[in-house]
């Protein structure tokens, strides 16, 4: 993205001796407008746009596995137009440049370009990100609310202000300030998970990857039915956990076992 002189080549000479020593980094994607280069996005249908960022994101995991990279995760773009309140945000990696704000429609479409591409190269290397996840979203931006699980920010994760101690149920609910993080008493924070404000996948990803799994012990009639109503999105669900667990969980201490991952070839 910015272009610094030396950088690539100084990742593919550490990812080596972090390999060697029993580390392995993982590559971390701020999806933008100029992620498949800096073209203009003005103008095109939506064909064009779900095509562009399509090959954008091939070109990127293509590009990371040359690298030597062995994990890597795509963190989905910010908009505050419809999101979250800027002014208010706790955690200040945020933008109102139009680079990283896109439109519901857009999003949805650049969801759906990411949900494409990613059973392409999952035998290559172990990506974070969660189809069941991207599916929620691009049906939450297609056809409104009510199809993602709701956030679970404030109940099971929260976000810690490292100067202060000071305790939010994400970084971006500045407004909600829950005191100090050693007086916290979770389960008397439990905000009834009804978020869907931003789409921050540090949460929003972990909130849908648990959330049948808390409908299956607290609430059995409602995963009964979605089992039945929605076996597309239960198969994407078991699924991605297979894959997780195939991935070792992600743990950046253990390397990849492509023979195994190659089962996921197109899935």
């Amino acid at each position: 993205m910015r272009g610094l002189p030396g950088v690539i080549a100084g990742i593919e000479k550490a990812l080596p001796v972090f390999h060697e020593h029993g580390i392995y980094p993982s590559a971390n994607l701020g999806i933008n407008r100029n992620t498949g280069g800096r073209h203009n996005l003005a103008g095109k249908d939506s064909v064009g746009f779900h095509e562009y960022f399509r090959e954008s994101f091939r070109r990127f995991f293509a590009f990371v596995i040359n690298m030597g990279f062995t994990i890597t995760n795509t963190c989905y773009p910010m908009s505050f137009h419809n999101g979250p309140n800027e002014s208010s945000s706790v955690y200040k990696a945020t933008s109102v440049n139009d680079v990283v704000n896109f439109s519901d429609d857009e999003k949805a479409l650049l969801f759906k370009a990411l949900f494409d591409v990613i059973p392409e190269f999952r035998p290559g290397v172990r990506i974070f990100s969660p189809r069941i996840s991207l599916l929620s979203l691009m049906r939450q931006y297609t056809s409104g609310q009510g199809y993602s699980y709701p956030c679970r920010g404030g109940s099971e994760l929260f976000f810690i202000d490292a100067g202060s101690g000071d305790t939010y149920p994400c970084g971006y609910r500045g407004e909600e300030n829950l005191g100090k993080f050693w007086d916290l008493t979770p389960l008397s924070k439990d905000n009834g998970a009804s978020c869907s404000r931003c789409d921050w996948e540090c949460f929003r990803d972990p909130s849908e990857l648990f959330g049948p799994a808390r409908d299956l012990v607290s609430r059995p009639l409602n995963f009964a039915k979605r089992m039945i109503t929605d076996n597309w999105y239960i198969k994407l669900w078991l699924q991605d956990l297979n894959y997780y667990r195939t991935c070792n969980f992600f743990n950046g201490r253990t390397p990849p076992d492509y023979k195994k991952l190659s089962r996921y070839a197109g899935a």
